[in-house]
């Protein structure tokens, strides 16, 4: 009985033991993370950019239509498609209607692999080759297309004064964003189709670069989303801290319907050929 009794104890001060040790790795584990926290990445900014939609299938009389996105970010000292739409020959048809000559732009920016965003990066290829192309880590090689500079983005990082392409979120796929620093306002950012979820996206710009965000343009992925999923997704941005929201592409009717009624400060009704100007005096 004795020897029962000791070996319990030895049991009991053996569990005590390993508890305590487990305990100690885990608040350990907690501050190595905190002190691992990726730092705040220092961009610059910017004193204005004009952004131009160039794809959408939200329709606009002059230019073509097709599902897909495509916009150009024209900041003082570059300027960037970002995504390429499905089609490359609406990519060249929108660029020539809207006077802007493909020598112009300095990099592409790809949000994600699906067709209707890298459609028109054969137009491109052609008629800029060897031009600078980001795209998300892992994804180069299904985009396929030769003949460009790929480099594929895995974390957050500065790609020009201002500017900076956000480190890809799971969706799946695999899905990045631009932003840039407007001085005055704050972050411009473009989205391709927020699989990830656009308020994801967001709040990561915000968080690896320490500025609030302005503005979001782009495919908001929720077409089809209910009215409860709109609403919270647009209290989430504003949230954020996001004052101007510009839903297109695959953003689906019930969220621009939402913002127009009742969110008419925030709301920016965008289509294929609209052009925004953001500065500290410009909006």
């Amino acid at each position: 009985m004795k020897y029962v009794r000791t070996k319990l104890k030895f049991l009991i001060v053996a569990v005590i033991l390993i508890s305590l040790s487990a305990g100690a790795l885990m608040l350990g584990g907690q501050r190595g993370e905190v002190k691992t926290e990726a730092k705040t990445i220092q961009i610059g900014s910017v004193e204005e950019v004009k952004l131009i939609v160039v794809v959408d299938n939200y329709p606009d009389s002059g230019l073509k239509t097709a599902w897909g996105l495509s916009i150009l970010a024209k900041t003082p000292k570059n300027t960037i498609l970002f995504d390429t739409g499905p089609d490359p020959n609406v990519l060249r048809d929108n660029l020539k209607k809207l006077k802007v000559d493909p020598s112009e732009i300095d990099f592409v920016v790809i949000s994600h692999e699906h067709w209707d965003h890298v459609g028109g990066l054969s137009y491109i290829a052609k008629v800029r080759p060897g031009l600078k192309v980001y795209v998300p880590k892992g994804a180069a090689g299904r985009i396929g297309v030769h003949g460009l500079d790929i480099e594929e983005v895995g974390e957050t990082m500065k790609v020009a004064e201002g500017v900076a392409v956000i480190g890809w979120l799971y969706g799946p796929p695999a899905e990045e964003a631009l932003a840039i620093n407007v001085e005055g306002r704050g972050l411009v950012i473009l989205v391709g189709c927020s699989h990830p979820g656009v308020a994801n996206i967001v709040a990561k710009a915000k968080n690896d670069l320490g500025v609030k965000p302005y503005l979001v343009l782009g495919g908001f992925h929720m077409r089809g989303a209910s009215e409860l999923t709109c609403r919270e997704t647009v209290k989430r941005l504003i949230e954020l801290g996001i004052e101007r929201i510009a839903p297109i592409h695959c953003s689906g009717d019930m969220i621009r319907s939402i913002l127009e009624r009742e969110y008419s400060r925030n709301w920016l009704k965008c289509h294929v050929g609209s052009v925004i100007n953001v500065s500290a005096s410009a909006p």
